[in-house]
């Protein structure tokens, strides 16, 4: 999974994400639902899958995603922190869920929504983050539940190949691509 830069939304860069193999995901956080809904639907009207990202538990938009039926929408990720609630996600139809954790002992919140898979934000990744490393939250995961983690935060030309050989299942990347051609941010 690749994030686009927030604010940086760019269909060429999604195009190119996609191409190259990888998901790209609209990061959503600090828009407005309508901003949101117009650019997913940019989105849904490509040739492409993509992901979005909730920066919280928001029903209401939860439920303009499930309204919109997006049919190329593979995935749903959403941040949790310990404080949130679960939040109804059924009826997504084929779109998979993820949920973003920064913390441990999430266990009840992780069960009452059933995600497909969990992406575990370790101290070293960007933005809001966990207070514990993503090797700590990686091993505290697979020892405790049995879904898939991708891990956000910390993965480097050596640490990745460690991070699958302990039993995650990918990476979220970020700025590790910003700085390629197809990245809308400032040519300046």
């Amino acid at each position: 999974m690749i994030l686009a830069p927030i604010k940086g939304f760019d269909l060429k860069y999604f195009r190119a994400v996609h191409t190259s193999g990888a998901l790209p995901v609209f990061d959503t956080e600090f828009l407005a639902k309508d901003e949101i809904l117009a650019k997913a639907d940019q989105l849904a009207r490509e040739d492409i899958h993509f992901a979005l990202r909730l920066a919280s538990p928001d029903a209401d938009m939860i439920q303009a995603i499930k309204a919109a039926r997006y049919t190329n929408l593979d995935l749903l990720t959403i941040a949790l922190s310990k404080e949130d609630k679960a939040v109804d996600v059924s009826g997504m139809g084929h779109t998979k869920l993820a949920l973003e954790l920064t913390d441990i002992h999430m266990e009840d919140v992780i069960a009452d929504m059933d995600p497909h898979a969990l992406i575990l934000k370790g101290n070293e990744a960007a933005g809001k983050v966990s207070r514990y490393p993503s090797f700590i939250l990686m091993q505290w995961y697979l020892k405790n539940q049995d879904r898939p983690v991708f891990i956000q935060g910390g993965v480097g030309q050596y640490t990745g190949a460690g991070m699958l050989a302990a039993g995650a299942s990918g990476f979220v990347m970020d700025s590790q691509f910003w700085l390629a051609d197809e990245a809308p941010v400032s040519k300046d």
